[in-house]
Parts: C-alpha cells; structure tokens; sequence
C-alpha cells in the first residue's frame, strides 16, 4: 500500500522523487485522491487502543452493526455491492483511525474506505483474495509482526503477480525495479502506484490521476505546458501521457542506447522523411542530437560524451578504483573544470575490459529532464543552422562525461571543453565530430592535416615510383646492353 498521488508520499512516509510506473495496460489504476496508509491517532474503543485490545474474534452481527454506528464508516457503501464478508471485515476496517504499531516505532493505517472499495476492480473478488494469510474464523487472534511500512509494500506487491503475471514481469524489467533491487527506500512497486483498495479500471488515464505525477512534479509541470500536454488538455488523446512514450510497467532509461530518438519517432514516423527536405546530414543528425535540443528552443544544451562498451554496444558502468575519476563532483558542465584530454584517455583505457573497449559515444542533448518535456510546436522549433554551427557556440562550451549509475541512471560529470579539441581525443569523439560543422577549429585542422597526410603519403610514393621508373626508362634508352 502507499500514499496517492494527492498527497506525494511513499509507504514510509518519505517524499518520493524516484521514478514512478505509468498507468497499466489492463487499465486499472488507482484513484488520485485514495490514501491507504498514513498515520493518524489511534481511535480508542472501550477505553483502550483498537489495535492495544487485542481484537480476538468477531463478536456478532449486532455488536458489529454498533461499531459501525460509533466509529462512523461509510457502512452505507457495502449494502448491495459488498458480499457479507467483507462487510464484515468493513466492520472494524473501515474505523477512520484504525492502526497497526510497527516495529520502526511508526504505525500502519488498517482503514479501508468502503466505497472506494466497493467501486474498484478488486471488490469483486474479495479481501482474502489478496490477503492470503488471513483466517477469517481466527482473524486477528495472532497479531503480525511487521517492520515498516516499507516492507509491508514489498510484501504486499508479491501477491500481485498471482493474478498479474504478465505485468509483472515487464515491472521486473524495468529501472524502478531495478532501483529497489540496489535498495531503494522509496522506489515504487506495484502498490507504489496502484492503490490496491482503490484501483478503478482506465482512471489515470488522464492529466490529473496519472500516477507520475506524484513523483515527478516538476516534469509534469514541464509536460503540462508543452505541446503535447496542451493537445492531451484539450482533450486529444491520442497526444502522449507518461506511459504513452515511457511505458506502463517496462519503464526504462530514457536516454540509454539510441535515446530519445526512436521513442519520438515511434510516433512521428514522418519525421525523417520530412526533415530530409531541408536538413542535411539527416541521418547523422538524428543519430546524435536529441530532439529536444531542437523542439524545447529556450532549454540549454551540452555535449554529452557517454561511455559505452565498444563490443557489446552497452554503457559502460561506473569505473571504480580510478582517483582522477573518483574525486570528480557530479556534473556541471561549466567548462574548464573536470575532466582534462589526458585524465579522460586514462579513464578511457582503464576502463576496457575483457570483453571489449571502453569508447565514447557524443551526442547533443538538453541538460534536464525537465528541459527534456518543454517540447514545443514544431513551428516554433529551431530551423537555423548557425544555432549550433557557428564559431563559439554555446551548445559546445558545454560537455560532460556520462556514464551508468544504479539502475542504468547517467551520471553526468564535468568535463573540460578541451577534450572536443585534443588530438589525445580524437577517435574517441570522431563518431560525433563533423568537418566544418561542429566549428571547432583544432580539429577541423587536425582532421585536415591526417587527409593530406593519409592521401598526401600514397601520391608522394606513387610520384617516386614514377619518378623513379622514368629514370630507369631514361638510362635503358641511352645505354641499351646496360654499359655505363
């Protein structure tokens, strides 16, 4: 269980700024405003705690009409569309208070609101459906150890995979699952998303009950804004929500492998075509520079070196044991600090292995995530080119070195702008490099030097050779027998 996305908070009462799954496939969803735990005051029954009595068994259906009555439940939504049991289990439930002391020293909300209940997906198939281990003749006669609520969430969300396999696994592939597997305190499972006493079928399928927004406020405000989140506002669904371009349960890094490129143009499929009418170099272009740095115009841009594994094409994780690299605070782009030309080749070479070569893959991209949503009309999108080719500009006095933090997550350290101009570094940023487009100068000169010198060395043997060989036709016409 966890907090809705009305109030923004996790199981253990944390602010969770991880990500957070999109809606489901199957539809079901949680309702924006259900909260299924948070901690209240303990209610007092019979001058003693609900949970300190010690509840030993259901005392009958009079008895438990009365406590009904007292505690002030929404007994009025269970007649009718809540089997007897579990009405009955409404009966202490549904007790606004209702709560479990944990061994953390925090508690458990055991309120369940019965009409949220009765109107989700689940009601159908009953409380012990879900709650397995509960007897409902015992019921609660041995009190439940549980640490935190924490815990109880990862308990909780194993039941899931009972009736939802298939969700399951995509979960179980998915950076939010692998963020808890690093032991994430507050990265979201099943119940991390849906509310599992308030799943309605298809209800966060809009702006305001997606459940993303409860972690990612910021780039929801971001997304509201752009163009897609206007058309999805004026009731366009086929505009992109969260789970349109992340996924519902698969979520990955968005930015691993090719990028943003091919989920943009997973939907834009007549983007290539159209921008070869005007843009040259297409396809360089869509290979490294990320839409956003030309659809979100007011963001700001850098140069982002990623290392990644020569052989297996995968980003290369964090180096370790290296100092030059340790000591480096995490990324600001700013220029002259951080990695140098010769730290970064010595990261490079310390960092191969034995399944292939450390190398660096460049791309042009915005520097948020934030920025990453501000995406506008394409109207209003950047169309000159002098914005990034000309001498001086801004998106290459900006560079970073990426690599794979937890969970596949890029982290982004400084690097130093020389490293786009050094010959030490040259093959390693020959994939994003373009003669006289990039504007950098000292290579645009390097790179002129190593053609005349590549092509300069074979003519300059052949005009020996053929130098060499009408000399030879020379002394062979003037002496025939070969005397001198």
């Amino acid at each position: 269980m966890t907090g809705s996305a009305a109030t923004g908070r996790t199981t253990d009462g944390r602010n969770d700024r991880s990500p957070v799954a999109a809606r489901a496939r199957d539809g079901r969803e949680a309702k924006a405003d259900e909260v299924t735990e948070t901690q209240v005051k303990m209610p007092s029954l019979m001058g003693r705690t609900a949970l300190g009595a010690g509840l030993t068994g259901w005392i009958g259906a009079a008895a438990v009409a009365v406590a009904l009555t007292l505690s002030g439940t929404h007994a009025s939504a269970a007649p009718g569309a809540l089997s007897p049991d579990e009405q009955q289990c409404l009966a202490c439930h549904g007790m606004p208070g209702l709560e479990k002391p944990l061994e953390n020293g925090k508690t458990l909300s055991l309120t369940i609101d019965g009409q949220h209940f009765a109107d989700s997906v689940h009601s159908r198939i009953g409380c012990t459906a879900c709650h397995v281990d509960i007897d409902r003749a015992t019921h609660p006669s041995a009190v439940k150890s549980i640490g935190s609520q924490r815990e109880f969430s990862l308990e909780m969300s194993e039941t899931c995979r009972n009736c939802h396999s298939e969700q399951y696994h995509q979960w179980k592939q998915s950076v939010h699952a692998a963020l808890v597997g690093d032991g994430s305190p507050v990265a979201p499972t099943c119940v991390g998303c849906h509310a599992p006493h308030g799943v309605v079928k298809g209800a966060a399928a809009t702006m305001d009950t997606v459940p993303c927004r409860t972690c990612h406020a910021d780039i929801f405000t971001a997304y509201a804004s752009s163009v897609h989140g206007q058309l999805r506002s004026k009731g366009l669904t086929a505009a992109p929500l969260c789970f349109g371009c992340h996924g519902a349960h698969e979520v990955a890094v968005p930015s691993a492998g090719s990028g943003r490129r091919d989920v943009c143009l997973s939907c834009h499929t007549e983007a290539v075509a159209s921008h070869r009418t005007w843009l040259p170099n297409v396809d360089l272009h869509f290979s490294v520079v990320s839409c956003p740095v030309c659809h979100a115009p007011k963001a700001q841009r850098m140069v982002n070196l990623i290392l990644y594994n020569s052989t297996t094409q995968k980003e290369t994780s964090r180096p370790l044991g290296i100092p030059e690299f340790e000591t480096l605070d995490s990324g600001h782009g700013n220029g002259k600090s951080g990695l140098d030309p010769t730290t970064l080749l010595t990261l490079l070479r310390a960092s191969d292995g034995p399944h292939g070569k450390t190398a660096l893959r460049g791309r042009l991209e915005v520097r948020t995530g934030v920025q990453d949503h501000e995406l506008t009309l394409a109207s209003e999108a950047i169309g000159t080119c002098s914005t990034c080719h000309k001498q001086g500009s801004m998106a290459f006095q900006s560079v970073v070195v990426s690599v794979a933090g937890p969970a596949g997550i890029p982290i982004h350290y400084d690097a130093n702008t020389e490293v786009l101009r050094s010959a030490l570094t040259i093959n390693s940023v020959g994939g994003f490099y373009a003669i006289g487009g990039t504007r950098v100068t000292v290579l645009d000169v390097l790179l002129g030097l190593a053609l005349v010198g590549g092509i300069g060395g074979p003519l300059t043997h052949m005009a020996w050779r053929w130098s060499f060989r009408r000399i030879l036709d020379r002394r062979s016409h003037h002496h025939p027998h070969g005397k001198g």
